[in-house]
């Protein structure tokens, strides 16, 4: 009877030591992440970061401030201008005589040059002259191809000459010219402030386009004066360009 006492006992201990063991492995493995290896981490430890923008496709890609000379406006770099100023346009220095409607009207503000109005002391208009061919080919295209671009085409009004009614030839549409008489007279506000010089410091007379006698041309002589009656077409005189500059 005490062996069957000892034996039930020692059946008991074996079996609760048994219970025990499993229990402790069964808390080994709570949540199921203890002792699991941390899922690998993105380089560097941020997000992917997003891809690069597109150029923006409103200027094609291009660095800002680049624009298509074929816009009739040169670039989209807009130029400032102010009556009675000097500015740099295309190499040159130019008087501001106005500035309206998005525009600029420019005279150089030195005599660039001696040529003659016409090759050939003859009866010649501006519409039909060496000078005007001139201006508006050779001298026109010394220019780069975005500052042509802002050039604007004028219509040119020629009128007869007021003081002997010698006629003015037809109208013209030019991109350079000269100015006229009533130009002349408008714009400056007396003979001093129309004297020009050469880059030499020299005061030069310089043509107009308006016609003086028949075979003649009107011109400012080097006191300021508007002159009339003595420069054949053929002489040599001086020449300031004038042209309506775009801004915008």
């Amino acid at each position: 009877m005490k062996t069957t006492k000892i034996f039930t006992l020692a059946i008991a201990l074996l079996m609760g030591f048994t219970l025990a063991a499993c229990s402790n492995g069964g808390g080994n493995n709570s949540g199921g992440s203890a002792n699991t290896p941390p899922p690998s981490e993105t380089p560097g430890g941020t997000e992917p970061s997003a891809p690069p923008q597109d150029p923006d496709p409103s200027n094609g890609g291009n660095d800002p401030g680049t624009g298509d000379p074929g816009n009739g406006n040169g670039g989209d770099t807009p130029i400032s201008a102010n009556i009675g100023e000097i500015m740099e346009f295309g190499g040159y220095e130019w008087l501001v005589l106005d500035v309206q409607g998005g525009k600029a009207f420019l005279l150089s503000e030195k005599v660039l040059e001696s040529r003659k109005y016409h090759n050939e002391g003859i009866d010649i208009t501006w519409a039909d002259s060496d000078l005007r061919a001139y201006l508006n080919g050779e001298f026109l295209s010394s220019f780069s191809e975005s500052d042509r671009a802002r050039i604007a085409e004028t219509s040119i009004i020629n009128n007869d000459n007021p003081e002997y009614g010698t006629p003015g030839g037809n109208n013209t549409v030019d991109k350079i010219f000269l100015l006229s008489i009533d130009e002349a007279l408008a714009y400056f506000a007396n003979d001093s402030a129309r004297i020009a010089y050469d880059s030499g410091g020299k005061a030069i007379w310089w043509w107009l386009r308006s016609p003086d006698h028949a075979g003649y041309a009107a011109d400012v002589d080097i006191d300021g004066s508007i002159y009339s009656g003595y420069n054949f077409v053929d002489y040599n005189g001086g020449v300031r360009p004038a042209l309506w500059l775009n801004l915008q």
